[in-house]
């Protein structure tokens, strides 16, 4: 049995991921055999006795580094990527295998020194947006292998940065979107030109390949995270199914841990990272960037 510690409580995640882990009947029916959160920190007590006892999780402790005899992985799911760096970086000292939430950081420079600290220490360390391991994304990707090469897109989802100001803004919710497309068209960025009306958001992004995509970032339109693939033999959309992507999720880090084999590599980890920043610096120049 793995035992997983949770870092971070503010998040809705942290109450997923322990009630599919520690609960027999978890909402859906989408238990995950072989692993159990055995321990949380949070910041806030009252929402962390919340979460521990939604999802049943034993202990409470009072600082993350009390985690560090009693747990085999930990998931650093902290609503803010600025906590992630400072909260992660020990038990990747440590050598836990590690799970930080999308985001992985807000800034390239962390991220790149969470990589390095993870390959200095021979830690199994990912982050992704458990989205683009949903079941129907899954199978969307391998779709669009039988109409490549794939010459043109869209990868759309919901972002706001004022609404999410407090959590980093863009970021937060941006970073779906970011790590759909580079899942499905791949992460041979070249450049990319943004331009925001009415808090939407059209990112031109140039692959190297010849390939251009169009990244929507919606703050002002309904809910959806939509992927349209155009190849030169055919074209393909999908409406992503969020229903599973949570036990999809923990199955590719349970997996990881079993391996010691990370689904991502490190400049895959960075490159959301880099992307969001480039869009951000897009947007505030009005100038092409290149990555």
């Amino acid at each position: 049995m793995i035992r997983i510690g949770i870092v971070g409580s503010d998040n809705s995640h942290a109450e997923r991921f322990s009630e599919i882990t520690n609960l027999e009947n978890p909402p859906k029916g989408l238990h995950v055999e072989g692993a159990k959160v055995v321990a949380i920190f949070g910041e806030e007590e009252e929402r962390t006795k919340e979460v521990a006892e939604h999802g049943q999780i034993p202990k409470i402790v009072n600082n993350p580094r009390e985690m560090l005899e009693l747990v085999d992985a930990v998931m650093v799911v902290f609503r803010h990527g600025d906590k992630h760096y400072p909260y992660a970086s020990p038990f990747i000292e440590a050598g836990i295998p590690t799970f930080i939430d999308k985001p992985l950081t807000l800034k390239a420079e962390e991220a790149e020194k969470l990589v390095e600290l993870a390959e200095k220490r021979n830690t199994p360390l990912t982050s992704f947006s458990t989205l683009r391991y949903a079941q129907n994304t899954v199978e969307f990707i391998k779709k669009t292998k039988e109409i490549a090469p794939l010459t043109a897109g869209v990868s759309a989802g919901p972002a706001n940065a004022e609404e999410h100001r407090q959590y980093g803004g863009l970021p937060f919710y941006g970073i779906h979107a970011v790590e759909l497309m580079l899942a499905t068209f791949g992460y041979g960025v070249e450049s990319l030109l943004a331009a925001e009306r009415q808090k939407n958001i059209l990112v031109s992004v140039k692959y190297q390949n010849g390939a251009l995509v169009v990244l929507y970032l919606l703050g002002n339109a309904s809910y959806v995270f939509h992927l349209i693939a155009y190849g030169k033999e055919g074209h393909l959309e999908n409406v992503v199914d969020a229903s599973t992507c949570y036990a999809d999720g923990l199955k590719v880090f349970l997996k990881m841990i079993q391996t010691g084999k990370p689904p991502l590599s490190g400049n895959e980890l960075i490159a959301p990272v880099r992307i969001l920043e480039a869009v951000e610096q897009s947007l505030s120049t009005g100038k092409e960037i290149r990555l």
